[in-house]
């Protein structure tokens, strides 16, 4: 019994008794931290007791505040609540919303059946804060007093992949266009030996999943929303493909791809665990991988013992191994360690924090490392500048390059962190006397292609882009300042077209990602590629697509004209500021306007913006000087009660206030 009032007593777990009183062995803030861990403890206990006997997921959830995704989902599917205490949105599951309640026996999910819910029990703490954030967001913008759910229909049978997703077409809230796509991919996919809904070519992240929790009706759920764990080692998550979504006393809530988890069950109880029921989770395994990788970034950061570990290649050459669970016991700021464990630490923590790029240089006494997060560059590491040569050296030896000092050099390596393969271009610049610069940009294989519904277009946008990439030709122009993610719109562009009746071919310089069913031919300055070379000879490989890496010139730019213009969609990047400004300069490149008319179908411009922490932004009302700033700039004419929200900083996103950027 543990009870701390004034003059008690209470038993430890060690079994000493300790007198709450002023004579007491510990003080009081001592007092309060074991108060605080035991009510953790005993409300972790009763999460997962009330989860088991509901038939429901318990979780320890980290936010305090509905997402944005959550109120979105909401305001999608459901209408104002019939009580006090509904439900309270927390996440999203593809097409399914994901709500939390501290008891499940309430009825009150906002009118959106069961069947689109993923249900899972919170703590009242979390539920009480969470839902007076709702209630805040609803106060700015009610909620319809009319369920968009009218006239749903359950599905009579679950028979098979194709009568679910019919289903979830005739009866889930979709505009027009989107019941249009989902129609064409229901078609593209029909030949297809479709046993489960992830044999579908072309499902959005996470419906796939939903689709089969509501086929075999297994309980799923989204990893963006776990919490950091430390149960379980990285290498055995990684090795199975798993995550430990909740980790009580009598049962493990488990994160799979597959339900069937009894390889991992075995390794578990093989390393000495005692036995203890484990409950399948289906979720995202591209989601899952991100989790843990998220987990063990978290982990690096607090982490002071030091382990040396030897740096080694695999049996594939330029590629560079990195253990996860040996590096994050490195510390950095050990005199000890040695500069190669330094250099797979940096690299680590990058990729961990979600670095694009990574720069090696000289500040004034210093050897600094900065990585480029969410667009802002951050110093992650600096030590004594006499280990910069050694580092830059250690570096050139990685990616084959040449030791001269004043030598413009680009290379690249492969590197691979666990199970994750990510290629790092490395580029060398002399900087001061006998001082060099490196900087590396990191190319996810495995997360860089994304689908056109990942780029954030809206209905209008979509169905210029859809109506565009269906020509049989044309030139496609997407414009924007370095680093604003050009090429990655390119390759959803030519992704999302990329079929066996259609001959796609590529020119690049580099080839960023590579993409199964798509032709890539790389320049090569050495051999007499280049992208107007190229070009031309792609024409003679009959293609009905070409993308050209970039229109650096009037040689390239005419080529791509022409092709355009001879049967040919050609996709290509531009350096302009905007949309209209492209096509002047592509006139003031050479190009002649009778020809560039005829030949342009469409001209597009972004910019990459962060996006805010979803863990901690919060909703302000709209001020009057930022509702004349909409007016000014044709954003919002009328006057609006919907929030706006600002960055604020949590332990998710290291304070920043952002989470990755939007294109």
């Amino acid at each position: 019994m543990y009870d701390l009032g004034r003059g008690q007593r209470f038993t430890g777990n060690d079994g000493v008794s300790m007198s709450s009183d002023n004579n007491s062995l510990i003080n009081q803030p001592e007092k309060t931290k074991i108060l605080r861990k035991l009510d953790q403890v005993d409300q972790a206990r009763s999460i997962e007791r009330i989860a088991h006997d509901s038939g429901f997921i318990p979780l320890d959830i980290n936010r305090e505040s509905c997402s944005a995704e959550a109120e979105n989902m909401l305001r999608k599917l459901g209408r104002v609540a019939s009580g006090d205490s509904p439900w309270v949105p927390v996440g999203s599951m593809g097409p399914l919303i994901i709500i939390a309640h501290h008891d499940p026996a309430c009825e009150d999910t906002w009118g959106i059946p069961n069947i689109l819910c993923v249900k899972i029990v919170i703590s009242l703490e979390k539920y009480a804060l969470i839902l007076e954030d709702l209630q805040s967001r609803l106060d700015h913008k009610p909620l319809s007093a009319i369920s968009p759910l009218n006239g749903f229909s359950f599905p009579s049978e679950r028979r098979d992949p194709l009568s679910i997703i019919e289903w979830f077409v005739e009866n889930y809230p979709l505009n027009s266009s989107e019941t249009q796509n989902w129609y064409k991919l229901i078609r593209d996919n029909q030949k297809l030996n479709i046993e489960v809904p992830a044999d579908y070519k072309g499902l959005p992240r996470h419906y796939a999943v939903a689709f089969f929790s509501l086929l075999e009706e297994q309980p799923c759920f989204n990893p963006e929303e776990v919490p950091v764990q430390n149960s379980f080692s990285e290498q055995l998550l990684e090795k199975h493909g798993v995550y430990p979504l909740f980790v009580g006393q009598k049962f493990i809530y488990l994160l799979c791809e597959n339900p069937k988890i009894y390889e991992f069950e075995d390794e578990w109880l093989s390393e000495g665990h005692e036995p203890i029921e484990i409950i399948p989770i289906v979720a995202d395994p591209d989601s899952i991988r991100s989790a843990i990788s998220k987990s063990r970034g978290r982990t690096l950061e607090t982490n002071d013992v030091i382990e040396v570990s030897e740096l080694h290649y695999s049996e594939d050459q330029n590629l560079l191994d990195i253990d996860p669970v040996e590096i994050a016991e490195v510390n950095p700021l050990n005199p000890n360690v040695s500069p190669e464990d330094i250099i797979k630490w940096v690299l680590f923590r990058t990729v961990s924090s979600r670095g694009s790029d990574l720069h090696v240089e000289k500040y004034y006494n210093t050897a600094r490392f900065r990585a480029r997060i969410d667009g802002s560059l951050k110093t992650i590491h600096s030590c004594s500048e006499e280990q910069l040569p050694r580092f830059i050296a250690l570096f050139k030896n990685f990616s084959n390059m040449g030791h001269q000092h004043q030598n413009l050099q680009d290379a690249r390596f492969g590197m691979k962190v666990g199970r994750k393969r990510i290629d790092v271009r490395v580029s060398a610049m002399p900087c001061r006397k006998e001082n060099q610069k490196l900087t590396m940009r990191f190319l996810d294989k495995q997360d860089g292609i994304k689908e056109l519904s990942e780029l954030h277009l809206s209905e209008r946008q979509s169905g210029i882009v859809n109506s565009t990439m269906s020509r049989d030709q044309g030139l496609v122009l997407v414009t924007g300042p370095t680093g604003s993610g050009k090429t990655t719109t390119l390759y959803a562009f030519i992704n999302s077209i990329n079929q066996d009746d259609i001959n796609i071919h590529t020119i690049e310089d580099p080839i960023e990602y590579e993409i199964e069913g798509i032709n890539q031919t790389q320049t090569d300055e050495f051999h007499g590629i280049d992208f107007a070379t190229g070009l031309r000879a792609l024409l003679r490989a009959d293609p009905d697509v070409i993308l050209v890496g970039e229109s650096r010139d009037e040689e390239t730019a005419t080529a791509a004209i022409n092709a355009a213009l001879t049967g040919h969609l050609v996709l290509t990047t531009l350096h302009a500021n905007d949309s209209l400004r492209a096509v002047s300069r592509l006139i003031s490149m050479g190009v002649e306007p009778y020809l560039l008319g005829d030949a342009l179908a469409m001209s597009q411009a972004q910019r990459l913006v962060k996006k805010l922490c979803s863990y901690c932004k919060r909703a302000v009302p709209v001020s009057n000087e930022i509702q004349d700033l909409f007016h000014r700039n044709g954003i919002i004419y009328d006057q609006t009660n919907e929030p706006i929200y600002e960055a604020d900083g949590c332990e998710e996103c290291g304070g920043s206030g952002f989470w990755e950027g939007l294109q």
